[in-house]
């Protein structure tokens, strides 16, 4: 089953818990912006090596399976947010590759940091690694409150309702390196606007050093560089800021190490945004250190944002 080709937020789901978080998110997501949701679930027989002489029943039961499994997603939507366009698709390749091609003719792409593997350890998987390296569109990853050792527990509805009572909506947090280029700040504004939630913008730097360890700059040192790396920021944010006049914008400057300010950021935050450079050298990582030490470790939804 295929939904009909065109933009919206695309989700990948695989009926594991963290899955269904994502896909709560997903949804949610769809409504703020107006755009249809997609939810997408990958099945193949390839990595088993069945001939294709052979698959026939298999195949079939896998395919009914499948199905089952969407409409039951969709089912779950729909009585939360009945009003909503949701569209299936049956992917017959492996997720990673499938959803890269969706995320072709999407606005967003939205998983789970993992799914249904054996490992339930690991902080993130395959399939999100593969996403936030290579999709042509915004990748959210939630990494699941469950199973998250150290990491406070989920409010109840009640709490989180009182909290936002008394301090109003949680911000969402751009990470913002010197010369960020202007995808990343585009999204993280537009999302702060259609939250009506406050923009926190996160710049850390580190004083120079040729040997390990911790050295305390001069305070004058410190008060200077604070104030250059305001300035520059402010440059940033500008075209930004004059196209959602409406955000309001909160910066936090300082000495820090760059993935655990954000990481610190991410507790008090609805979501975090990070930008991906998709031109890097050959032998450099598909994604940032910062990103990837992000990705692992945030308390709250995870958005990395490609640009060249």
């Amino acid at each position: 089953m295929t939904g009909s080709p065109g933009h919206g937020v695309v989700v990948g789901f695989d009926g594991s818990s963290c899955a269904e978080e994502a896909l709560d998110w997903a949804a949610a997501e769809a409504v703020l912006r107006g755009v249809p949701l997609r939810i997408a679930h990958s099945w193949t027989l390839s990595p088993y090596g069945v001939p294709v002489l052979e698959q026939g029943d298999i195949a079939q039961g896998i395919t009914e399976a499948a199905e089952a499994l969407l409409q039951g997603a969709q089912t779950r939507v729909l009585k939360e947010h009945p009003e909503l366009r949701v569209d299936l698709d049956l992917l017959t390749e492996g997720a990673a590759p499938g959803l890269i091609d969706l995320g072709g003719r999407a606005d967003l792409l939205v998983v789970g940091s993992r799914g249904l593997s054996r490992f339930s350890s690991i902080l993130i998987g395959s399939v999100s690694q593969s996403l936030v390296a290579h999709a042509p569109c915004p990748v959210v990853v939630l990494r699941g409150t469950t199973g998250r050792t150290g990491d406070r527990g989920p409010e109840s509805a009640a709490e989180q309702s009182e909290a936002a009572a008394t301090t109003g909506p949680a911000p969402v947090v751009l990470g913002a390196a010197p010369g960020e280029a202007s995808a990343p700040v585009g999204f993280a504004f537009a999302e702060a606007a259609r939250r009506g939630a406050p923009l926190l913008v996160v710049r850390a730097w580190q004083y120079p050093t040729n040997v390990g360890g911790y050295i305390a700059p001069p305070p004058g040192d410190m008060g200077l560089r604070d104030g250059e790396e305001g300035g520059e920021l402010a440059l940033v944010l500008a075209d930004a800021a004059e196209e959602f006049p409406g955000v309001r914008v909160v910066q936090e400057v300082g000495m820090h190490e760059p993935a655990w300010a954000l990481v610190d950021a991410s507790t008090r935050a609805c979501l975090l945004v990070v930008g991906a450079e998709r031109r890097r050298h050959r032998f450099a990582p598909p994604i940032g250190r910062v990103a990837q030490q992000v990705l692992h470790h945030a308390h709250c939804p995870v958005a990395v944002v490609p640009h060249h």
